[in-house]
């Protein structure tokens, strides 16, 4: 087995941006709204596919009264079944020929103990020019329990995670940002869970192109943490 992709992101310094909070949009959808996954309209009823889950269609997952904080990885790993040494500038989560993959995040964020965390996404920017997926691509997230870092992590050497659960389901196209939903997790940073050392996002490689993301090491901003916070 082929040791994994790994590089810590220097570059990326954990300092928030914060900016107003527009709504999120997404594809208005035709069964009862819920908090499953979804990846386009027609599957959640009368409710809609925003940000990847059925919701209410009177439930916003960013309120207007909250602000929009961005927060860049203060570390990050990609952990390939499949691959090679360094961190090439996309990862095509999915890819069959790349086995399946987890990306390792953390973050610092600094919106303190006390803060109400209204909605939180992990943003991956597609990158531009890639082909599609030949199929939609399920994604999973799951609570990071113990220490890491990114110039020890391997694919043979991973941290322990939680239960991983179904996060997002990744479309053909269009190529559009892609907002994995992580509300539960973020809100428990601001428990100050002993156990909490991030967010991992797992991808089963079953596709035969995978969809394809910027890590942010030439081209693209990478991946994002963005918070609405009251």
């Amino acid at each position: 087995m082929v040791a994994p992709a790994v590089r810590l992101l220097a570059a990326l310094a954990p300092v928030a941006l914060l900016v107003a909070a527009p709504p999120l949009t997404g594809c208005g959808g035709a069964a009862a709204p819920d908090a499953h996954v979804c990846a386009g309209a027609g599957v959640c009823g009368a409710g809609y596919c925003v940000a990847g889950r059925c919701r209410p269609a009177d439930a916003l997952p960013s309120p207007i009264d909250a602000r929009r904080v961005l927060l860049p990885p203060a570390d990050l790993a990609v952990l390939a079944e499949h691959g090679g040494d360094g961190v090439p500038d996309a990862v095509a989560l999915g890819r069959e020929g790349g086995g399946d993959v987890v990306l390792l995040l953390r973050f610092a964020p600094d919106f303190g103990a006390g803060a109400e965390i209204a909605s939180a996404f992990v943003v991956l920017e597609p990158t531009p020019g890639a082909p599609p997926a030949e199929r939609a691509v399920p994604l999973e997230v799951a609570r990071i329990l113990e220490p890491w870092h990114s110039n020890t992590a391997t694919w043979g050497r991973q941290p322990r995670l939680s239960l991983p659960e179904a996060a997002a389901v990744v479309r053909r196209r269009p190529a559009t940002p892609l907002r994995i939903d992580v509300t539960p997790l973020v809100r428990d940073w601001a428990r100050r869970r002993k156990d909490d050392h991030g967010i991992a996002i797992l991808a089963p490689g079953s596709d035969a192109v995978g969809a394809a993301y910027s890590m942010g090491i030439s081209q693209g901003v990478g991946p994002l943490l963005e918070v609405y916070v009251r």
